[in-house]
């Protein structure tokens, strides 16, 4: 318990340890065929109140500390509770994406402040070319050529903060849980990618009904434990520690 910084942090781990386990067991039910509506809308709101316990984390560690690393976590987080509120909840996919966009822009924000205004004009520029391609080239409806521009907005930011998170100073340990939460976020949204693009009979759309939230909270807990300041770690970032070694030898 020393490791972590505040009890009621451990606290809100274990309860989204608990929440994973549920939502597991709920989604493998699901993959199955065997889950009732009622059953379902409960998943969801397991699924939603851990993504809650992740904001608090941040709030905490912000009141605790006061410092600009937790606040933006917990903006993120934000923006994060507004997309999983449609993703979750109602048949709106576009919204809750591009809600998401807002939460990786606040990201980069986070770990690479310069890399903002280049990321979402990027992005921005791949939302034009994705919707005419879409709509030219693809012949999509008005609905799927949004579905599909947000998302290729969305994939250019998610990229990007991923990368950002290998570029930024931190304590060690904020950085390891930092780049492995953005990992395994990824790694969420290509079974998202697969339960929305594939068949219901292909293999991989059954598994990916399991692996988005096997991959998701793990990811959004160790974000939300990126931005609380430990113990054991030391004041000055990875990035100034390289020239005082250096220095040394």
């Amino acid at each position: 318990m020393k490791r972590f910084p505040y009890k009621s942090i451990l606290t809100l781990v274990c309860l989204n340890a608990v929440l994973y386990v549920f939502i597991v067991v709920f989604d493998v039910m699901k993959a199955v065929n065997s889950v009732t509506p009622e059953q379902g809308l409960l998943c969801d709101s397991f699924k939603y109140a851990a993504i809650i316990s992740c904001l608090i984390m941040c709030v905490i560690s912000y009141k605790r500390t006061g410092e600009r690393t937790p606040l933006i976590q917990s903006i993120v987080f934000s923006f994060t509770l507004g997309a999983d509120l449609f993703l979750l909840f109602t048949p709106f996919f576009a919204v809750g994406v591009f809600i998401f966009i807002g939460a990786h822009i606040c990201a980069l924000i986070r770990y690479r402040p310069r890399w903002a205004l280049p990321a979402g004009i990027c992005a921005a520029a791949v939302f034009v070319l994705a919707a005419l391609f879409a709509s030219k080239t693809l012949r999509a409806d008005a609905e799927l050529t949004i579905i599909i521009s947000v998302c290729a907005a969305y994939a250019v930011l998610i990229i990007s903060v991923t990368i950002s998170t290998f570029h930024s100073p931190q304590a060690r340990i904020n950085t390891l849980f930092s780049r492995f939460g953005m990992c395994l976020f990824l790694a969420c949204d290509v079974n998202v990618a697969f339960f929305n693009a594939l068949p219901a009979d292909a293999p991989a759309y059954t598994a990916s009904i399991v692996l988005m939230w096997l991959f998701y909270l793990p990811a959004q807990t160790l974000l939300a434990l990126s931005a609380c300041k430990w113990p054991e770690a030391e004041k000055k970032p990875e990035a100034e520690k390289k020239p005082e070694a250096a220095n040394s030898t």
